[in-house]
């Protein structure tokens, strides 16, 4: 699960979106900050709830079918529990590594939540509250989710409306859905530049005060 982002995010890919990223800030004094991540949150109750799931109807059938042809009976509770802990610690251990299996067997609600606070703790932790004009936006993306989170600073929140950033969400997650995620993240990228040029043009004096893009959990 930890390699999701290299293995949708190449070295060209990422130079791409920081050409993206390099570009709309020649129009806006603004600061964007893409950051993408494999996952932003390891989920380990999901992976427990969908191991029980998965394990219980092959203990039960395994117990009843295949433990009479080794002479035993079909009712053995011991019997039962060895194949429903066998098959529980397999299950986990392929779980952790399928995104298809996790993704399966998230709880949209919990999903919600989790991208929610991940974003925020990005924000703040990666300095974005810290740009002189209030002007930082992060544009979180979590690949295993297939999530978005757009968060804007104090200064720009209040003056780009909300719809705008609702409709750049929507344009990166159906791109991540058709396997075009690297053109609609910078086709996004581009989307807010020109829409940040607006409020905050760019200045003569302007200096880069965030980075271009952080890959992982940074």
């Amino acid at each position: 699960m930890k390699d999701l982002v290299s293995k949708i995010l190449s070295q060209a890919d990422a130079q791409c979106i920081i050409d993206a990223v390099k570009k709309a800030e020649k129009l806006t004094s603004a600061e964007i900050v893409p950051m993408i991540v494999s996952a932003s949150y390891h989920y380990p109750l999901t992976r427990i709830y969908a191991s029980a799931v998965l394990s219980l109807p092959l203990a039960i059938a395994l117990t009843y079918y295949i433990a009479p042809l080794f002479y035993f009976h079909k009712d053995n509770l011991w019997i039962f529990i060895v194949f429903f802990s066998l098959l529980f610690i397999v299950f986990k251990v392929t779980i952790a590594r399928s995104v298809f299996l996790t993704r399966l067997f998230l709880n949209p609600r919990e999903v919600d939540a989790e991208v929610r606070e991940a974003a925020i703790t990005a924000f703040y932790k990666n300095g974005l509250y810290k740009t002189a004009d209030k002007n930082g936006v992060l544009v979180y993306i979590t690949l295993l989710e297939k999530k978005v989170w757009i968060l804007a600073d104090e200064d720009a929140h209040k003056k780009i409306e909300p719809e705008f950033w609702e409709t750049c969400v929507k344009h990166i997650i159906t791109g991540i859905k058709q396997k075009q995620f690297i053109p609609a993240l910078c086709a996004t990228i581009e989307t807010i530049g020109n829409r940040l040029a607006k409020e905050y043009p760019y200045k003569p004096d302007d200096v880069d005060e965030l980075k271009n893009i952080i890959v992982g959990d940074n």
